[in-house]
Protein backbone atom coordinates (compact mmCIF):
# COMPACT_ATOMS: atom_id res chain seq x y z
CA UNK A 1 0.00 0.00 0.00
CA UNK A 2 2.24 3.02 -1.12
CA UNK A 3 0.35 6.32 0.17
CA UNK A 4 1.84 9.66 0.96
CA UNK A 5 1.92 10.03 4.79
CA UNK A 6 0.83 13.34 4.78
CA UNK A 7 -2.30 11.88 3.74
CA UNK A 8 -2.93 8.90 5.75
CA UNK A 9 -6.54 8.33 7.35
CA UNK A 10 -6.39 5.93 10.64
CA UNK A 11 -8.98 2.78 10.39
CA UNK A 12 -11.64 3.26 11.68
CA UNK A 13 -11.58 1.24 14.79
CA UNK A 14 -8.17 3.45 16.10
CA UNK A 15 -9.93 6.46 17.68
CA UNK A 16 -7.74 9.25 17.17
CA UNK A 17 -7.85 11.98 15.13
CA UNK A 18 -4.97 12.16 11.41
CA UNK A 19 -2.45 14.19 13.40
CA UNK A 20 -1.87 11.82 15.99
CA UNK A 21 -2.04 8.98 13.15
CA UNK A 22 0.14 10.52 11.20
CA UNK A 23 2.60 11.16 14.56
CA UNK A 24 2.22 7.43 15.53
CA UNK A 25 3.28 6.11 12.12
CA UNK A 26 6.10 8.31 11.62
CA UNK A 27 7.59 7.14 15.85
CA UNK A 28 7.12 3.78 15.30
CA UNK A 29 8.49 3.47 12.10
CA UNK A 30 11.65 5.30 12.72
CA UNK A 31 12.03 3.44 15.51
CA UNK A 32 11.95 0.16 14.61
CA UNK A 33 13.51 0.60 11.12
CA UNK A 34 16.40 1.72 13.24
CA UNK A 35 16.23 -1.59 15.17
CA UNK A 36 15.68 -3.36 12.49
CA UNK A 37 18.93 -2.14 10.80
CA UNK A 38 21.17 -3.06 13.76
CA UNK A 39 19.73 -6.92 12.63
CA UNK A 40 20.53 -6.46 9.09
CA UNK A 41 17.73 -5.03 7.20
CA UNK A 42 17.59 -2.91 4.56
CA UNK A 43 14.39 -0.87 4.22
CA UNK A 44 13.87 2.27 4.51
CA UNK A 45 11.15 4.16 7.30
CA UNK A 46 9.10 5.10 4.36
CA UNK A 47 8.49 1.35 3.68
CA UNK A 48 8.30 0.52 7.80
CA UNK A 49 5.19 3.72 7.20
CA UNK A 50 3.78 2.52 4.03
CA UNK A 51 3.57 -1.42 5.88
CA UNK A 52 2.39 0.14 9.56
CA UNK A 53 -0.16 1.85 7.64
CA UNK A 54 -1.70 -1.47 5.94
CA UNK A 55 -1.02 -2.93 9.22
CA UNK A 56 -3.60 -1.10 10.75
CA UNK A 57 -6.10 -0.87 8.25
CA UNK A 58 -5.34 -5.22 7.25
CA UNK A 59 -6.23 -5.05 11.62
CA UNK A 60 -10.18 -5.79 12.26
CA UNK A 61 -9.43 -3.57 15.82
CA UNK A 62 -8.77 -6.73 17.56
CA UNK A 63 -5.54 -8.92 19.26
CA UNK A 64 -5.31 -11.91 16.52
CA UNK A 65 -3.72 -13.56 19.19
CA UNK A 66 -6.56 -13.78 22.09
CA UNK A 67 -9.03 -12.34 20.08
CA UNK A 68 -10.38 -9.48 22.10
CA UNK A 69 -11.02 -6.16 21.34
CA UNK A 70 -7.59 -3.42 21.08
CA UNK A 71 -8.64 -0.24 23.11
CA UNK A 72 -8.55 2.33 19.79
CA UNK A 73 -9.04 4.75 21.69
CA UNK A 74 -5.93 5.43 23.83
CA UNK A 75 -2.32 4.61 23.13
CA UNK A 76 -1.14 3.84 26.19
CA UNK A 77 -2.70 0.71 28.26
CA UNK A 78 -2.25 -2.87 28.23
CA UNK A 79 -4.78 -3.34 25.69
CA UNK A 80 -3.64 -0.58 23.44
CA UNK A 81 -2.75 -1.31 19.89
CA UNK A 82 1.33 -1.77 19.28
CA UNK A 83 3.18 -2.74 16.09
CA UNK A 84 5.20 -5.71 16.17
CA UNK A 85 7.15 -7.19 13.43
CA UNK A 86 6.43 -9.96 11.93
CA UNK A 87 8.70 -12.79 12.21
CA UNK A 88 11.31 -11.88 9.88
CA UNK A 89 12.39 -8.36 11.03
CA UNK A 90 14.64 -7.71 7.88
CA UNK A 91 11.38 -6.73 5.91
CA UNK A 92 8.94 -4.64 6.49
CA UNK A 93 5.55 -6.61 7.44
CA UNK A 94 3.77 -5.86 10.57
CA UNK A 95 0.84 -7.15 12.98
CA UNK A 96 -1.36 -4.97 15.30
CA UNK A 97 -1.36 -6.37 18.90
CA UNK A 98 -2.40 -5.67 22.24
CA UNK A 99 0.87 -4.02 24.10
CA UNK A 100 -0.07 -6.70 26.69
CA UNK A 101 0.24 -9.51 23.85
CA UNK A 102 3.48 -8.29 22.46
CA UNK A 103 4.89 -7.96 25.83
CA UNK A 104 4.19 -11.53 26.64
CA UNK A 105 5.03 -12.89 22.70
CA UNK A 106 8.86 -11.21 23.09
CA UNK A 107 10.87 -12.13 20.33
CA UNK A 108 8.89 -15.78 20.05
CA UNK A 109 7.52 -16.45 16.57
CA UNK A 110 3.98 -16.92 16.32
CA UNK A 111 4.61 -20.77 16.37
CA UNK A 112 7.06 -20.66 19.40
CA UNK A 113 4.34 -17.92 21.00
CA UNK A 114 1.21 -20.58 20.35
CA UNK A 115 3.17 -23.63 21.83
CA UNK A 116 4.50 -21.99 24.98
CA UNK A 117 0.70 -20.52 25.62
CA UNK A 118 -0.74 -23.99 25.14
CA UNK A 119 2.24 -25.02 27.01
CA UNK A 120 1.37 -22.49 29.73
CA UNK A 121 -2.37 -23.59 30.00
CA UNK A 122 -2.00 -27.32 29.80
CA UNK A 123 0.26 -26.79 33.17
CA UNK A 124 -1.88 -25.00 34.82
CA UNK A 125 -5.03 -27.34 33.57
CA UNK A 126 -2.66 -30.63 34.94
CA UNK A 127 -1.52 -28.83 38.59
CA UNK A 128 -4.35 -26.43 39.66
CA UNK A 129 -6.95 -27.47 42.53
CA UNK A 130 -9.37 -24.61 41.86
CA UNK A 131 -11.23 -26.48 38.95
Amino acid sequence: MRSNPMTVAPPTWLAIDSDTYKRLLNRTAVAITKRAKKRGATYQVKEAIDAIHAAFHRCDGRDPYDGLPLDGGHLDGSRCPTVCPGDNDTIPHFVILSLQTKEAKGGMTAEEFIAHCRAVVAHTDKTSTAK
